[in-house]
């Protein structure tokens, strides 16, 4: 089984790698540690499996699937993320993932998730499964939220947080210019006119604890 690996930390490349060897066996890794690096790598081989993070180098991996699957559309995808928000689950499997776990889960729930999405089912854990049929029974398709792209909904979400400009800009890996513009974006789309705004909607709309 050929493997590709997305994820700009090579920490984790290298223990999902080691992972994926003793659980799997007879296993080849490819690493990618950006968006650039990944649709290189997805196009220079041909590959099985696709364990993808939602941040690549201060870029919104999200933003690129839809166009990988288009030129790929058999290559099952695992979105592997920290964010564990039903919003990121439900744009993931959107743009065309097969899978989405958490990187609090346990590696054999990778290895359940590999098996299911290389077998042509689709995979989410117990919680995250619960979370997407709560978020699809409330139907709330006019929400301002969902017109957010996947990168503004990854801003939106830390503001909502109470996360500062320069605490969002660090995380994302990107410059505090960039940020503030984002911020003005969100708040554009979504008729808010300030933070206090924003908190007060996720809150109401139970996008935050």
């Amino acid at each position: 089984m050929r493997i590709l690996l997305a994820d700009d930390h090579a920490i984790v490349r290298a223990g999902l790698a080691r992972i994926l060897s003793l659980e799997l066996g007879d296993v080849s890794i490819g690493e990618a540690a950006s968006g650039a690096e990944l649709c290189e790598k997805v196009n220079a081989a041909i590959w099985d499996l696709l364990i993808l993070d939602i941040s690549l180098a201060g870029e919104n991996s999200l933003d690129r699937l839809p166009a990988l699957k288009a030129e790929h559309p058999s290559l099952p995808v695992i979105v592997l993320s920290m964010y564990g928000e039903r919003q990121f689950v439900v744009r993931a499997l959107s743009a065309g993932a097969s899978g989405y776990l958490t990187k609090e889960q346990a590696p054999d729930e990778l290895i359940r998730a590999i098996r299911a999405v290389t077998a042509g089912r689709r995979y989410l854990g117990e919680s995250l499964a619960a979370e997407l049929a709560d978020h699809l029974a409330m139907d709330r398709t006019g929400d301002p939220h969902k017109s957010l792209s996947a990168r503004e909904l990854e801003v939106f979400l830390l503001l909502a947080a109470a996360k500062s400009v320069s605490d969002i800009a660090e995380r994302l890996h990107l410059s505090v210019k960039t940020v503030s513009t984002y911020r003005t974006r969100i708040l554009e789309k979504m008729a808010l006119a300030s933070n206090a705004e924003l908190i007060k909607y996720a809150v109401r709309n139970h996008l935050v604890e």
